[in-house]
């Protein structure tokens, strides 16, 4: 079993901005996801995802 990584606690999660139009759906993808917030482990700093498709 590998060892979890110890991360210093997260920011609390900014307020969410207004969300992107749904774009046509690309052939073979099936559910659109909301835009959010995203946490960066590289950069430790929250940021935000456009709308998009998935799946």
């Amino acid at each position: 079993m590998a060892i979890k990584k110890i991360h210093p606690p997260k920011p609390p999660k900014p307020v969410d901005r207004l969300q992107n139009m749904k774009t046509v759906r690309p052939i073979g993808k099936t559910k659109w996801v909301k835009a959010h917030w995203r946490w960066n482990y590289g950069t430790h700093k929250w940021e935000w995802v456009l709308g998009h498709w998935s799946k």
